[in-house]
């Protein structure tokens, strides 16, 4: 797979410490990243015009656990629509699907599997009506 067709410039908001290399592979593939250390970043960042039209999210961000982050997103009506790839051990990924996570990763992260979920992700938001902007 190509990396040149992942993304438009597609808005991709990372949260949590994710590796350095995930935004590398990002930006090369066309997107524009942006990074949340803590969660009011992390919410600031997920409402700001235009929206990302991804989240990639770690299984903590700052002091706060992904879950209960994941959990918030969800029920805000200004990031609902936005799919969240959720980054955590094994054991978590079937609560953050539950949780309306749109699919998981687990470390070490695969640059190929990596660039496959995001592309798929921005297919289906695409299909989807998910623009980035809020109506």
């Amino acid at each position: 797979m190509s990396s040149d067709h992942v993304s438009d410039g597609a808005r991709v908001l990372l949260a949590g410490p994710a590796p350095a290399t995930a935004a590398a592979l990002l930006r090369e593939a066309g997107c524009e990243v942006l990074s949340a250390t803590s969660p009011a970043a992390l919410l600031r960042l997920a409402t700001a015009l235009p929206l990302p039209r991804l989240i990639l999210l770690g299984e903590t961000v700052g002091d706060q656990p992904g879950l209960s982050l994941l959990s918030r997103l969800q029920d805000d009506l200004a990031t609902r629509a936005i799919p969240v790839l959720f980054v955590a051990g094994e054991g978590d990924q079937e609560l953050a699907l539950a949780l309306g996570a749109a699919d998981c990763l687990t470390l070490p992260l695969r640059p190929l599997v990596l660039l496959a979920r995001v592309q798929a992700q921005l297919r289906l938001a695409a299909l989807a009506g998910v623009s980035g902007v809020m109506s």
